[in-house]
């Protein structure tokens, strides 16, 4: 057999798939700090330690490695799945509790937090992180919403959930950052839960 790969040029111990990860970690902060333009394969490749030509060889380019780091965690998407099982009285708080424990995660919060700063730089991210989103989503999620505008329901309580998610990690606002989650879910999940299955308001039809 020939060397190890432990020992060949830009193969630093710890296998392929630890320095995968090496790379995506240092990719998602470089992108993070340095937007899309800013980031280059080689200071990506400094910051994880490896030669840059390994990264190329797992991710092809900087578009194939930037798409990467975008992909949402197998484990997110099935938490924020899993919160569509039961009844749909209780689906506001399932949702929420679902989706703000994901940037409650140590494993986690580094990579949403770089995915969701690069997307608000670079339109392809934007795009992806739409597409990510929506993946993390059951199949049939507006059948089991009530049938007055579902899709309306379901974008306003997503957005409400990111926007918290967005002052209490990204923003870092006081009031969000300093609470502890059991508050935080007890104030926002009777709100997704309004969107979602509540009267939805209508404007008052005009008068002549």
């Amino acid at each position: 057999m020939g060397e190890k790969d432990s020992e060949r040029p830009g193969r630093p111990p710890g296998g392929d798939g630890r320095n995968r990860d090496r790379i995506l970690a240092a990719a998602r902060h470089e992108f993070a700090a340095k937007g899309f333009r800013g980031a280059t394969m080689r200071s990506i490749a400094a910051a994880a330690g490896v030669d840059v030509a390994l990264l190329a060889h797992y991710f092809g380019n900087k578009d194939g490695l930037f798409a990467a780091t975008l992909q949402l965690p197998g484990q997110a998407v099935q938490q924020v799945r899993g919160a569509f099982d039961g009844p749909v009285g209780e689906l506001g708080e399932r949702l929420t509790l679902a989706y703000l424990s994901l940037w409650e995660d140590p494993g986690l919060a580094g990579s949403l937090s770089a995915t969701v700063t690069s997307a608000f730089a670079h339109e392809g991210a934007r795009e992806q992180l739409r597409a990510q989103l929506t993946a993390a989503l059951p199949e049939d999620v507006l059948s089991l919403l009530p049938g007055d505008d579902p899709d309306l329901r379901l974008a306003l309580a997503l957005n409400h959930l990111f926007g918290i998610a967005l002052g209490r990690h990204l923003l870092r606002l006081p009031a969000l950052a300093d609470r502890d989650l059991p508050v935080l879910l007890a104030a926002v999940a009777p709100t997704v839960q309004h969107y979602l299955a509540g009267p939805l308001g209508r404007p008052e039809p005009a008068t002549t």
